[in-house]
Parts: structure tokens; C-alpha cells; sequence
């Protein structure tokens, strides 16, 4: 038997409107498709701004006498590290992080041009080096005097006043 409950309830009309999983689908999946297709854009677009960080500080310095100014430019090169000569089995590796000073700004192109040379120079000048020829301050002194050297010859136009050890760190890995 059927009671008056049920077939009240069948007979009604729904008071809620439910929604549709497909209604739901067709609604929001191309908005979800449209977003990301436009993140992904913006970052594919947008990428090469986020790796070209200023690899130069300019210094301006005026004299007070006669009021000329002079510019100094700190140019940090990339971090080089490279395998020291051996003289026992641990391997050895110097991390070292160099910039140059220059005193024209039309310098920093060339100076960027020849990165991979300048690397290059400072590698191949590396690799000679035992770790005892580093210690102290006068290793870091004949470091820097010939470093200075050997980059003032491949930047001939350009004259580099100093080079600034911003850190030099050897460490030793074990050949086991």
C-alpha cells in the first residue's frame, strides 16, 4: 500500500533546484583552461626579465675642490669554481666570486661580451694552483695581481683598476 506521504511527495515539485555536474563542467573548465593558458603565456613571455639582474653598482663620487665627478662600476662576474692542483688524493675545489672595477659605463658591454673569456682566463689560471700557493694574505694578494694581469691583457682597450674578492672558499671532497 501507497500512503498519503509518498505520494505527496512524489507529486510536488522539488523546492531546490540542484545543478548539474555537466552545467558545472561547461561553466567553469573553460575559465580554468583560460587562466592557465594565459599564466603559462605570461611566464614563457616574461621569463627572460626575471634572469637579466644588474651585475654592476655605479658609484658616483664628486670632488668638493673643483666639482668633477668620478664613476666607479663594481661588474660582479659569475661564480667560478674549479678543481685545484692535486698534491694528495681529496679533491679540492675553489668557489671564488670576483668583481671588476671600472671608470666608464660604455665598458660594461664589452666587459659582457667577453664573460666566457674572462672565465675562460681565470679557469685555466686556477687549475694551475696548488692550495698551499692560497694561503694567507699573501696568496690572496698574488691571486688578485695576477688575475688583474692576465684580464687587463684580454680587455686591452679597457683599463681594470682593481679586482674585489667578494668570497673564496676551498673546499675538500674525499675520492672514496
Amino acid at each position: 500500500m501507497i500512503e498519503e506521504d509518498d505520494i505527496e511527495q512524489e507529486g510536488s515539485a522539488p523546492t531546490k533546484k540542484t545543478i548539474d555536474r555537466k552545467k558545472i563542467l561547461i561553466f567553469v573548465l573553460p575559465v580554468l583552461i583560460v587562466i592557465g593558458i594565459s599564466v603559462g603565456f605570461y611566464y614563457a613571455l616574461n621569463s627572460g626579465y626575471s634572469d637579466k639582474e644588474m651585475h654592476y653598482n655605479i658609484i658616483k663620487q664628486t670632488n668638493s675642490s673643483d666639482g668633477s665627478e668620478k664613476i666607479t662600476i663594481f661588474y660582479d662576474l659569475p661564480e667560478i669554481s674549479a678543481n685545484l692542483k692535486k698534491i694528495n688524493v681529496d679533491k679540492q675545489v675553489l668557489y671564488l666570486k670576483i668583481n671588476l672595477e671600472l671608470s666608464a659605463i660604455d665598458d660594461i658591454k664589452t666587459i659582457e661580451t667577453l664573460t666566457p673569456r674572462l672565465s675562460d682566463a681565470i679557469l685555466s689560471h686556477i687549475v694551475e694552483i696548488t692550495p698551499e700557493e692560497l694561503e694567507g694574505a699573501n696568496g690572496l694578494y698574488w691571486l688578485k695581481e695576477e688575475l688583474l694581469y692576465r684580464i687587463n691583457l684580454l680587455v686591452a682597450p679597457i683599463k681594470i683598476s682593481n679586482i674585489n674578492i667578494k668570497s673564496m672558499e676551498i673546499k675538500t671532497e674525499n675520492n672514496q
